[in-house]
């Protein structure tokens, strides 16, 4: 596929004609703003483009329809794309024409009878991309991936940013997900991979779709049929777990494949019978004993504080005794004043005087005879106070006695509960598992469904191992690298033939990091690390038509032309003083450019949009827009300044 005319209809009802040389060099020389680089925009929007990169200005305030004509071997199609409303970026409308000798419409009264999809289907058909589809290795979640006509153009464009650019090489690689897919399709268009291989390819990866689907049924089929052997062991384990099975019962799992041993001793615990749980009503009497237990420890708590207060009061009265004693003897001690003229007003040793007259002699008797009975009334009640004490530490122990008896009880009660709900749960233990046994034991004897679904597995099964016996991937990879090896040699050659750096070195295509790396002895040098922009341009330039002269020589679906867009811009200062141009330089691109054009005898067509106008005539004769004047540009002036 090559382009044969580019056109744009404009919304005052004229056409402006782009036609390009076939299988030639055809260069658009002019100066900045006059719409070079659109040319590269339209060619990628016509051909499927998902949206119009054209930016707002003097091509889409004039144009309707964007429009080309492709020349395939037999024929030619012509497609058009209306241009998006104000402030859309891509619509819907699309044209398409097939035919063998058609040519460009005269007028766009074009009528949508196809969309984008159906464009890039179209294509894809005629371009020669068979039916394929690559399916990422297991464990990766990215979605398959059909090969088709956007995937080839990959190799077709080098926009103004990205034929000098440093961190990544092909067109469009620096947007999201690209890198992926051309590493996926790479195979594809590299012929690593055949169109019977990647049916197969497809067929492996449909069966083992379904062979997730069919081991889910032959699972559920077993879940409710006994889950084959499997199932009988896990049951065992069941079984011994909860005491069903004893564990000394030793079982030989090799020989089980006919379930019959298994079968027997599961069918054997179905004989269980549950334990015996008897009603108690002890919960209901535990109300009252914890009751009657805050009774007694109250009533225990209360005998303590009345001993308590007998052995105080006892102790007091002993103190009362002992200082009512002491104060009789004082007062007997007085008798002897009997004997003595007793004055009370004056003291007996010294006659002085007191203030306070001493009490007369009757008076010390009166006070004895009293102290004498107090000490009476002690020494009788003591015994009694005695007597009161040593009932109530009988009654203390007693009661503690009796709460020793309700504690018992009370967890006499809870221990039996606790019992009772042990055999309780032991018993539905036991019930569940008996009840899933009794459902496999039923079940073995009409699982035919499973060994149904089974034959299915293994045959899913034997021909995915078939295929993948046919398709070594290691096989892939290496018809993968011998393509890039023969790719590397052109590569390698034409990287002297610039004089790129380290051009002594092997220069080689990288597709599993989508670059190109130059292998010198002491470590491999990636592009990025490659130096100044001449050097990006030149192995750009290298990559691309070492590609397309494989695509050709092996006979690829990949479209036979190359848009390059200011190929020249490094070599050209931003002010564009022309003494600081290195026209050599510019020189020996261009004729590296025809002549790799040249060499491929007409199978491969290159458009370049480029500042450098130069005047050689091996440059001159392939150019076929030259835009310098003032009023030479993609729209011409007069659509837009009548």
């Amino acid at each position: 596929m090559q382009i044969r005319e580019l056109v744009i209809y404009g919304y005052n009802g004229k056409v402006r004609h782009l036609p390009f040389e076939l299988g030639k060099v055809n260069i658009i020389t002019g100066k900045s703003k006059s719409g070079k680089s659109v040319v590269g925009d339209i060619i990628d929007y016509c051909l499927g483009g998902e949206s119009c990169n054209i930016a707002d200005g003097v091509v889409r305030d004039n144009v309707a329809w964007y429009g080309l004509l492709l020349q395939f071997e037999h024929e030619r199609v012509f497609v058009a794309r209306k241009n998006p409303d104000k402030g859309q970026q891509t619509t819907g409308f699309c044209y398409i024409e097939v035919g063998e000798k058609i040519e460009v419409p005269k007028v766009c009264d074009f009528v949508s009878n196809t969309n984008v999809s159906g464009i890039e289907e179209e294509l894809t058909k005629r371009i020669g991309i068979s039916e394929n589809l690559y399916t990422p290795p297991e464990g990766q979640s990215r979605l398959p991936l059909a090969a088709n006509i956007r995937h080839a153009l990959y190799y077709c464009f080098q926009g103004q940013d990205e034929i000098a650019a440093k961190n990544f090489l092909f067109h469009h690689q620096s947007d999201d997900f690209i890198t992926q897919a051309i590493k996926d399709t790479s195979a594809y268009f590299l012929g690593a991979i055949s169109e019977e291989d990647l049916a197969m390819e497809n067929e492996r990866s449909i069966l083992k779709r379904r062979l997730i689907l069919e081991k889910r049924k032959l699972e559920e089929n077993r879940n409710l049929m006994g889950g084959g052997s499997d199932r009988a062991i896990s049951l065992i384990a069941e079984a011994r777990q909860v005491g069903l099975l004893d564990e000394k019962v030793q079982i030989d799992y090799q020989n089980y494949q006919n379930y019959q041993e298994m079968f027997s001793i599961l069918q054997a615990t179905m004989n269980w019978t549950p334990n015996n749980v008897v009603h108690s009503d002890g919960m209901d009497r535990l109300t009252f004993l914890q009751s009657r237990l805050q009774e007694m420890r109250d009533e225990f708590s209360e005998i303590g504080i009345n001993i308590d207060n007998a052995k105080k009061f006892i102790g007091e009265t002993t103190g009362y005794f002992s200082e009512a004693q002491h104060q009789k003897m004082r007062l007997e001690s007085i008798g002897l004043f009997e004997q003595l003229d007793f004055n009370p007003d004056k003291c007996p040793l010294c006659s002085g005087v007191l203030e306070q007259p001493l009490p007369s002699v009757e008076m010390i008797k009166a006070s004895i005879v009293n102290l004498d009975k107090s000490i009476a009334n002690v020494t009788r009640e003591q015994p009694k106070l005695r007597l009161y004490i040593d009932n109530l530490e009988q009654e203390r122990e007693n009661k503690r006695e009796e709460i020793r008896l309700l504690e018992a009880e009370i967890d006499g009660i809870y221990q039996q509960e606790e019992e009772r709900i042990r055999l309780r749960d032991i018993n539905a233990r036991r019930g569940k598992v008996v009840g899933r046994i009794s459902l496999w034991v039923e079940s073995v004897k009409n699982d035919t469904e499973s060994e149904k679904q089974e034959q299915i597995v293994k045959k899913i099964e034997k021909r995915i191992e078939e295929i993948d016996n046919i398709l070594d991937r290691e096989s892939v990879e290496e018809r993968k690298q011998s393509a890039l090896s023969r790719i590397q040699e052109d590569m390698t050659k034409w990287a002297k033939e610039l004089q790129l750096e380290h051009c002594d070195n092997p220069y080689r295509l990288d597709m599993n990091k989508v670059t190109v790396v130059v292998d010198k002895p002491e470590r491999p040098v990636p592009l990025k690390q490659l130096g100044s922009g001449s050097n990006w341009v030149g192995v750009h330039l290298i990559s691309y038509f070492a590609l397309q002269h494989f695509f050709i020589n092996a006979n690829r679906p990949v479209p036979r032309f190359l848009f390059l867009d200011q190929p020249s811009q490094v070599y050209f200062p931003s002010e564009m003083d022309e003494k600081q141009i290195d026209w050599n330089e510019v020189d020996k691109m261009y004729q590296f450019i025809i002549n790799r054009t040249n060499e491929a005898k007409g199978k491969l067509q290159v458009i370049i949009v480029d500042h450098a106008d130069l005047k050689d005539d091996f440059f001159r004769k392939f150019v076929c827009e030259d835009w310098w004047s003032s009023d030479d540009n993609l729209v011409p002036r007069d659509w837009y300044n009548n």
